[in-house]
């Protein structure tokens, strides 16, 4: 964003985020920071959970390949596992679903972050 851009920006109020952090008013993901915070409360989240949904916050409400999923926690050296992704997602479901967000899965494809929350 170029100086004219920002002060233009500033002038109607509007804010910037930097590509690092995802911020909907609700749900604070700093991917940097392994930061993740749900209406102001804190979540903390082992370092492999945390990075399945840092992924997942980069694009929410999109389909994320189990496959591209896999590759950006643990490489593209070792082989999805899918069962052990499963395991993973299940995890966060059980962490998320207090706060209202839900992992969409589409079977046989992969996995979206459902954000619009119904509490």
């Amino acid at each position: 964003m170029s100086l004219t851009e920002t002060s233009i920006a500033e002038l109607k109020g509007e804010t910037q985020l930097p590509e690092d952090i995802f911020d909907d008013g609700f749900l604070r993901v700093e991917h940097r920071n392994y930061y993740v915070a749900c209406g102001g409360t804190p979540l903390k989240l082992p370092r492999t959970e945390f990075l399945i949904f840092s992924r997942l916050a980069r694009t929410p409400n999109r389909i994320v390949t189990a496959e591209d999923l896999w590759s950006s926690v643990w490489g593209g050296d070792k082989p999805l596992n899918s069962e052990s992704l499963h395991v993973y997602i299940y995890r966060l479901r059980a962490k998320l679903s207090e706060f209202g967000l839900q992992i969409e899965t589409m079977v046989n494809v992969g996995y979206r972050l459902i954000t619009s929350r119904t509490i």
